[in-house]
């Protein structure tokens, strides 16, 4: 019976036609050497000696481009290796691989993933978002400015959730509670110790991912739904916890904070300035946050997270230190809120535990999971999903004039009824999240005859 004549192996639950047989690469990251071939091997070009540069571990390209990864993205070389063929024998089938390796004339071997397929919805939405940061400060009051700066600042919160569950897959319902740590400690360092702006900023994140780390030792022993009630208990007991504190939150009354951000005399006077002023370092924040956040996950940690979210225990067997993964995950993710907490006191100085309630937290979940979570842009579509849908409920919701429709039009001026509709509606027709319609995988193409191999 000849390779053509196999039947298909069958999917295993929850895999799909992109994702089939990518679970066990991840792991090809930390593999330890193979043995040498043997001394009678005959030498050929297709398996040539591998050089230390070689041994290098190939990321499988950035989640953050659009798409949710699939489980198990990354892949070594010494794995690619693994899957090119003897000279002179028949290519195996590659039916269901999604990662391919191919030799190349002089006897380096290189590995090709599949390759992203951006759309034009992906240029549209990018285009969209640049044209939207550039007018928007110019075509809005200081009120509507601060506002949107706001949402732009929000992105990290969302980030932070997006980190801890669709990258470290430990599900955390509250995040609310490190945006109110990291505001309380940026506030006390730039009011109590006098710290400079940025310091401050840099402190209340600091701070937070410390809280967040203390948080995430639960994670070693716990995981799933159970951890999930501790970050919910957590963000629960949080405001009754805040106002025994009055030296670091103020109290009952909140926290007012009394240094002021003042921009240079060049930059101009007036409200509008200094509003364009403080859009401008906050967006210059959130953008390096988000690259450096992109950076992390395409590097050897960020790849051990991964692998700890699909398997932990296959993790720990490649030499995957789980305490440390884990507890740095959960850290990062805290950091990421925290910052957004920070940036919360530039916008509007006073800060108040009745901002940060848990039901917040879970907002901040499902925008998360609304946009695409194990994508850093799907934090992006989710803030922007939301707010989008909001201003349009209420335009909606002051038609009248039609009777009972205009009673049931009213409900959506209600912020919470349109994101609720919103997010149940969205979960039915896209469970991946919205970040999903704008990027779609393919594989490289091997060979002419390979593709031949693989048609029905």
């Amino acid at each position: 019976m000849s390779d053509d004549d196999w039947p298909t192996p069958m999917p295993r639950p929850g895999d799909d036609d992109e994702n089939q047989g990518a679970d066990a690469s991840v792991f090809a990251v930390f593999a330890p050497p193979h043995d040498p071939l043997p001394d009678d091997t005959p030498p050929d070009d297709t398996t040539a000696a591998e050089s230390p540069d070689e041994t290098a571990a190939v990321p499988s390209g950035d989640d953050d481009d659009g798409e949710p990864e699939p489980a198990g993205a990354a892949l070594s070389v010494r794995s690619a290796r693994q899957a090119v063929p003897a000279a002179g024998s028949p290519p195996p089938s590659r039916v269901g691989s999604p990662m391919r390796g191919l030799a190349v004339p002089g006897g380096t071997d290189r590995v090709v993933g599949p390759r992203r397929r951006i759309g034009p919805l992906s240029w549209i939405g990018a285009a969209l978002l640049g044209v939207w940061l550039v007018a928007m400060p110019l075509t809005s009051t200081v009120t509507e400015l601060r506002q949107n700066t706001q949402i732009i600042v929000m992105v990290l919160a969302v980030l932070g959730v997006n980190i801890a569950t669709g990258y470290g897959g430990m599900i955390s319902l509250g995040h609310g509670v490190f945006v109110a740590v990291g505001a309380f400690a940026a506030a006390y360092a730039v009011d109590d110790l006098a710290l400079p702006w940025i310091v401050s900023l840099v402190a209340g994140a600091a701070f937070a991912g410390v809280i967040g780390a203390l948080v995430g030792l639960p994670a070693l022993r716990i995981k799933g739904i159970h951890l999930a009630l501790v970050t919910l208990g957590l963000a629960i007991v949080f405001q009754p916890l805040a106002k025994r504190v009055p030296a670091f939150s103020g109290g009952v009354s909140g926290r007012a904070v009394g240094a002021e951000m003042v921009p240079p005399s060049w930059f101009g006077t007036s409200r509008w300035a200094e509003g364009f002023y403080r859009y401008l370092i906050c967006l210059a924040i959130v953008g390096l946050a988000i690259w450096l956040t992109r950076n992390i996950i395409s590097s050897r940690p960020g790849r051990a997270m991964r692998a700890v979210r699909d398997n932990d225990t296959a993790a720990a067997v490649y030499g995957v230190n789980l305490v440390a993964s884990r507890v740095s995950t959960f850290a990062a993710s805290a950091s990421l809120a925290g910052l957004a907490g920070a940036l919360s006191i530039v916008l509007v100085p006073f800060t108040s535990q009745e901002s940060f309630p848990f039901q917040e937290s879970l907002v901040l979940y499902a925008t998360a999971v609304l946009g695409g979570l194990g994508s850093i842009w799907g934090s992006v579509l989710g803030v922007a999903i939301r707010e989008a849908f909001s201003r349009l409920g209420e335009l909606v919701g002051e038609v009248g004039g039609l009777g009972p429709i205009s009673e049931f039009l009213s409900l959506l001026d209600e912020e919470q009824f349109v994101f609720g509709v919103l997010l149940v509606a969205l979960t039915f027709v896209f469970p991946r999240g919205l970040i999903g319609l704008f990027n779609r995988r393919r594989d490289t193409p091997v060979s002419s005859g390979a593709q031949n191999r693989t048609q029905p």
